[in-house]
């Protein structure tokens, strides 16, 4: 199997289309010609990503986050574009696209949590908007959240009343979000990170708003990516060597 033929899988799956206009997804290094003899996932690449592939004899890293974002001015010796060119290693990045479409982050954080009777959460796609089986206290459904995503830990502002319709948005909320997700009924929003501000909103507006952590709402979608690449047919897919660099005391 070629690198190209994978891409054509995650296109056809996670259609770069879907993706925002600033983002950039797609094959960022290496040589769509080029046959597989491996396949890397992880959130993002780092060296010790670079280096499990390497380990596992894997040419292809597969990501969430672009490994080239915001323009690359220079390929200097030490960062982790050069690095991977010199070790002939293909990227492709799958970011806003894997967000928003069926069966991406949000889906499998929705899943993780135990919502279901999910919908988009914005008109774009972004995010979801769902109900659990049963109504929790506040604190309940940060515990639940924070079990059901082995994060280290998870900051609330608790809300006013029982938790049942959730909003979420994996990785890190746009500004609004809160106000949003209350005027849609929703009594709590999961993320991963916030601002104070914006605790602060969600305290005066008595909705429950939880940040669980960017890597911890995000790396649920990686057993998905291994599960549809070796459901296609692809040999030797590897999971994620990452780890989670905030450390929670």
């Amino acid at each position: 199997m070629r690198i190209k033929e994978i891409l054509a899988l995650l296109e056809e799956h996670f259609p770069t289309a879907l993706a925002e206009s600033w983002d950039n997804v797609g094959l960022l290094i290496g040589d769509g010609e080029a046959a597989v003899t491996g396949v890397e996932l992880a959130l993002d690449v780092t060296d010790g990503v670079i280096d499990s592939a390497l380990s596992h004899g894997a040419n292809l890293i597969v990501t969430h986050h672009p490994v080239i974002f915001g323009g690359l001015r220079r390929l200097e010796a030490g960062s982790l574009p050069h690095r991977l060119a010199a070790e002939r290693l293909s990227v492709i990045s799958m970011h806003t696209n894997l967000d928003i479409a069926q069966g991406g982050v949000n889906d499998c954080l929705a899943a993780a949590v135990g919502l279901g009777q999910l919908a988009p959460f914005r008109p774009d796609g972004l995010g979801r908007i769902g109900r659990l089986a049963r109504p929790l206290a506040p604190a309940a459904f940060a515990s639940q959240v924070k079990t059901a995503l082995g994060a280290p830990g998870v900051r609330c502002a608790l809300g006013q009343g029982s938790v049942e319709t959730v909003a979420l948005c994996s990785g890190a909320m746009d500004g609004g979000m809160v106000e949003e997700a209350q005027a849609m009924g929703a009594d709590a929003l999961l993320t991963g990170e916030c601002k104070y501000h914006e605790f602060l909103e969600a305290a005066h507006r008595g909705i429950t708003l939880v940040a669980a952590g960017h890597f911890a709402t995000e790396q649920v979608v990686l057993p998905a990516l291994q599960a549809l690449l070796e459901g296609a047919g692809v040999e030797r897919v590897f999971p994620s060597a990452q780890r989670d660099v905030e450390v929670f005391f």
